[in-house]
């Protein structure tokens, strides 16, 4: 797979992933050929539309939005200027890719798939993420939630199928360790055994997955509505 196709089951991936979270909260989305919306305002720290092509252009999101307003943007190729219809970048993130482990193999730590919804809520504590991350995703055998909780510290991360890969996403981690980012796809492959992994980080948690083997493979952009 070349560094373009990775960027691309990538952002099929988050586009797959943004569905699920939405479904869980009664909210519809739909898909035009360039461009992924939501019909009402995504839960929290979820976008409302998000790109699906190189070829998208700014003026058909323009079109897309109509008179259905949209708060956030996930520029996928970060390739638009948004700026021009009043909505400001709020950070610059790079898609990561990491090949499936070769042999997996239980990791001996403390991490395990949350279960019921007293675990979820410890996770949803944890990680900060309010009411988006919900129940429903607990019955799903298309999504994992994981944990690693001890020493008064905690850990977690989401893996979700899509357009064959897995998607990691909400990694976050009470304490710095570069090892999170190396047992994420010994933990997954037990779970979804030999499909790539995909996501997307930026700042300090980007350059822990470099250390660890994962690798950039394209940038990507989130816009958010002007406060005026």
């Amino acid at each position: 797979m070349n560094k373009r196709e990775k960027v691309d089951a990538a952002v099929w991936n988050n586009i797959v992933w943004c569905g699920i979270v939405c479904e869980t909260h009664g909210i519809a989305a739909a898909s035009s050929e360039h461009i992924w919306r939501t019909a009402t305002k995504a839960p929290m720290f979820y976008p409302d539309i998000i790109t699906s092509s190189r070829q998208a252009t700014r003026e058909e999101i323009v079109d897309v939005i109509g008179a259905n307003e949209a708060f956030s943007i996930k520029d996928s190729y970060a390739n638009l200027d948004m700026s021009l219809c009043n909505f400001t970048s709020l950070f610059t993130a790079e898609w990561i890719y990491r090949e499936p482990a070769a042999c997996p193999e239980s990791v001996q730590t403390a991490w395990y798939p949350v279960a019921t919804e007293k675990e979820l809520a410890d996770w949803t504590s944890a990680h900060g993420s309010g009411n988006s991350i919900r129940p429903e995703l607990l019955k799903r055998r298309d999504v994992k939630i994981y944990i690693n909780k001890k020493k008064g510290e905690a850990a977690g991360f989401i893996a979700s199928l899509g357009a064959d890969a897995v998607g990691i996403s909400n990694v976050f981690s009470s304490a710095a360790c570069d090892h999170l980012w190396s047992d994420i796809p010994k933990i997954v492959a037990l779970d979804f055994p030999g499909l790539p992994l995909v996501g997307y980080e930026r700042d300090a948690d980007l350059r822990a997955a470099l250390r660890s083997g994962w690798e950039a493979v394209g940038p990507l952009r989130i816009w958010v509505k002007s406060s005026d």
